[in-house]
């Protein structure tokens, strides 16, 4: 999944966002600039507890101990004298996850912006 959006009035900034779903492959650029990376290659299931990321939602399989990652939750600033929040959400399916399309969801200062549904 590859999206772009545009935040800032006075001073504007370009936000490329990618998400490879086969490896879990992350990708964030501000203005060109690369400011996250990141490979995910295990899966998002844990035992009951066992914190996979601090800024996650998990559900927990049938309480059997399990808990699958539902949404993974990117944060970062950008700006200099217009400073603005950015937040990025990707959302699974319950089940068979890797073989659905994910939910993307882009919110800026706190407010919902824009949402894209892809692999």
């Amino acid at each position: 999944m590859k999206f772009s959006f545009e935040v800032g009035a006075r001073e504007k900034h370009q936000i490329d966002f990618s998400w490879g779903q086969l490896i879990g492959n992350l990708r964030v650029k501000v203005d060109g600039e690369l400011i996250k990376k990141d490979m995910t290659l295990w899966s998002p299931v844990s035992w009951t507890g066992s914190p996979l990321a601090s800024s996650v939602e998990k559900w927990n399989v049938l309480d059997s101990g399990f808990e699958v990652q539902l949404v993974d939750k990117w944060e970062f600033e950008v700006g200099d004298e217009e400073r603005h929040e950015i937040r990025i959400e990707k959302e699974r399916a319950r089940l068979v996850a890797g073989l659905r399309p994910q939910k993307y969801r882009v919110f800026v200062d706190g407010r919902l912006i824009n949402e894209h549904h892809g692999y």
